[in-house]
């Protein structure tokens, strides 16, 4: 796998030298002092929330990378987050909702391009459970939301490709939805 920031870093964090060459697909090395510099995979998490008639949660990104495509509410942890922890914050954040509980569903690698740089994520998608929908609005990085039959989800509608992953995987086999 090529580094996909090989043009973006030069300059070595510890030494100032422009002496930062690739060492491998996630990190470089200081050809004058030998420090490594690391871009780490980063965790994310998708809610995957089911209303009681048995429509999936998606919503519309506010924001670059894919605006105004659909998604599915979620991102990345905080340090010293779980995941857990992550989808419960992001979830008040998005959309003003309580998640009551989390049953993890499914891991897909993923990259998320942001203003020129590209990271590696893993997401991780849980089936979750929120007991009242009556305080829900869209907020943060959401910029609105709907309820959609999983058979009718255009996956072409979703501008990242993890959640067309997650779609496929949900369509292959009988889910579990606590609600």
């Amino acid at each position: 796998m090529k580094n996909p920031n090989d043009y973006l870093f030069k300059y070595c964090p510890q030494c100032g030298g422009k002496s930062l060459v690739i060492s491998d697909e996630k990190s470089f090395l200081c050809s004058s002092c030998n420090f490594k510099f690391y871009l780490n995979t980063a965790a994310a998490g998708i809610a995957l929330i089911f209303n009681k008639k048995g429509e999936l949660l998606v919503t519309k990104r506010r924001y670059d990378p894919a605006k105004g495509m659909l998604d599915f509410p979620g991102g990345f942890t905080d340090p010293g987050e779980t995941i857990e922890a992550c989808l419960i914050r992001e979830i008040k954040e998005e959309l003003n909702l309580k998640i009551t509980s989390l049953k993890y569903f499914c891991s897909v690698p993923n990259t998320y391009v942001y203003k020129t740089v590209t990271y590696s994520i893993i997401d991780f998608a849980f089936l979750c459970s929120v007991d009242d929908f009556d305080t829900i609005k869209a907020s943060d990085d959401v910029s609105d939301f709907y309820f959609m039959e999983l058979t009718n989800l255009d996956i072409n509608r979703f501008g990242l490709d993890s959640p067309k992953i997650v779609i496929d995987r949900l369509r292959e086999g009988p889910i579990s939805i606590t609600n």
